[in-house]
């Protein structure tokens, strides 16, 4: 398909979307810990917006992002366990609660993770891995019930990182320079160290290295080797 039928394709499809910014950063709470970032964010996505002449909206799901995700993740950071806040955001948030305010009035909730489904002959919906086996995202999808993946369309997860960056020159997107997000989804640019330690004490602990029993005592100089949040470098 040339460019130019490429481009009408996806403008009579546009007239069809609404674009909806989910605002989940604490911000009330840790903006002293660092810039806002949702800032830059919502800046990108109504420049896309506009351009593409679709409506946006923002949502505040703050109060919903903090009791079912970041609650957990610091009672599960405080036992000593590693949480994985993003698997509940998409569960409990964006194919949740989401879904049941606003996604629901719609044929499908179309968001940008590396993923794809497949749907069996007995009618069963399957979260599949995505063409790019590095950026795939079904381990952050994981948690998605039946009925969730069903909702869920990815357009993403046919293309690799280095087409989706020639589609986005190619429509002149204001994202198309913009460096990948890799940190947790509500941090933002702020550091996961930061953050736990906004809420819990730095405290002493042992690690034992698994192939010999060894014990190694951990306090807070060690925090980046030991520290049970960070990685371990034994």
């Amino acid at each position: 398909m040339s460019p130019c039928n490429l481009k009408h394709l996806v403008a009579c499809f546009l007239s069809m979307f609404y674009f909806y910014f989910l605002k989940i950063w604490l911000e009330d709470e840790l903006a002293h810990l660092n810039q806002c970032p949702w800032e830059e964010d919502w800046d990108f996505a109504s420049a896309v917006a506009a351009q593409a002449k679709v409506p946006l909206e923002a949502i505040s799901m703050q109060r919903a992002y903090w009791d079912e995700v970041v609650a957990w993740t610091i009672l599960e950071a405080k036992a000593g366990r590693t949480p994985n806040p993003d698997i509940l955001c998409n569960s409990r948030v964006k194919f949740g609660m989401f879904y049941e305010q606003v996604g629901r009035h719609f044929d499908k909730v179309v968001t940008g993770h590396y993923a794809r489904t497949a749907v069996s002959s007995d009618g069963v919906t399957s979260l599949v891995r995505s063409a790019d086996p590095i950026k795939d995202q079904t381990y952050f999808l994981s948690a998605l019930s039946q009925s969730q993946v069903r909702a869920a369309n990815f357009p993403l997860g046919e293309l690799s990182k280095p087409q989706v960056r020639e589609l986005a020159h190619e429509f002149d997107l204001p994202t198309k320079s913009r460096k990948d997000s890799q940190g947790i989804c509500f941090l933002g640019k702020l550091k996961w160290d930061d953050f736990l330690r906004h809420y819990i004490d730095d405290a002493p602990g042992e690690v034992v290295e698994l192939e010999t029993g060894k014990v190694n005592q951990w306090s807070t100089p060690q925090k980046e080797a030991y520290a049970p949040f960070g990685h371990l470098d034994i």
